[in-house]
């Protein structure tokens, strides 16, 4: 049998499957949202974008890696002011999680990469990564956001006024590369900013302090950034340079000694400050 077309799960046939499995070092789980992103983005943003991301690593990659089909609902409490925005309970988001793992675990799978899409995941993926690593019994389990990879130099080239980070020039970019079906050209807009809210809890945030925050006391219209500055041609550079670095990560880890089983070993791979 040869190699199959697609090493997107939900492309795939069982027989392709089966034969991937002799061939596939890391099983990708893309994870986002669904959430308002304001006038400029449709929800299914990142979800969507972690989904065709995944895809086009496995297809650059192949036949190393193995895209599954997005998680397209995350922790999302901080945008319900927003109608539409839908979240998951944290001990369901985990769940879910394991759930995948194990199945994929059935099939002969035992290396696993969450592939993050949403900043509001941030910290239960982490949690994922040290409770479910360490309980299944899997080679490996990682985590990193693909936001967070590759070379960011003509994004910060764009960069508006209103700092960025939801709905803006980066997330623009992304949709105009890989999904342009989510953009709203005709109310797409500048991000707004409370600039006396922001200077309330500034000095809160350079503590690290956390609490719940809705998002709208930040951003009455829900968007940051500046959507109208994205570009097709940023966004190409901002993946295809993530997918290099995701190329980097993975030929370290097959070299490392974690890669092959106990002892179970777990990483969560963060941009260098």
């Amino acid at each position: 049998m040869s190699e199959p077309v697609s090493f997107a799960l939900h492309k795939m046939s069982w027989p392709e499957v089966a034969k991937a499995a002799e061939t596939v070092e890391l099983v990708l789980i893309p994870i986002g949202s669904t959430e308002q992103h304001g006038p400029n983005l449709g929800m299914g943003q990142d979800h969507v974008i972690a989904n065709a991301y995944c895809e086009r690593a496995a297809e650059r990659l192949a036949p190393r890696l193995l895209a599954l089909p997005a998680i397209p609902w995350g922790i999302s409490d901080h945008h319900m002011n927003f109608p539409g925005t839908m979240t998951l309970r944290p001990e369901t988001f985990l769940e879910l999680l394991e759930d995948i793992i194990v199945s994929m675990r059935h099939h002969g799978f035992r290396r696993f990469l969450i592939v993050n899409g949403h900043g509001g995941n941030r910290a239960l993926m982490s949690v994922a990564v040290q409770d479910i690593g360490f309980r299944l019994d899997i080679d490996f389990l990682g985590c990193v956001g693909h936001y967070t990879l590759g070379d960011d130099s003509e994004l910060k080239a764009i960069a508006g006024e209103i700092p960025g980070g939801h709905a803006c020039e980066m997330e623009s970019s992304h949709d105009y590369y890989l999904a342009p079906d989510l953009i709203r050209e005709e109310t797409l807009a500048r991000g707004t900013l409370d600039k006396a809210f922001k200077a309330m809890i500034e000095p809160l945030t350079d503590l690290e302090l956390e609490w719940p925050n809705a998002i709208n006391a930040h951003t009455p219209s829900g968007a940051l950034g500046d959507a109208r500055k994205g570009t097709r041609e940023v966004g190409q550079s901002l993946i295809e340079s993530s997918i290099d670095e995701l190329a980097e990560i993975l030929d370290h880890l097959r070299h490392s000694p974690r890669w092959n089983g106990p002892p179970h070993g777990q990483v969560h791979v963060t941009r260098k400050s």
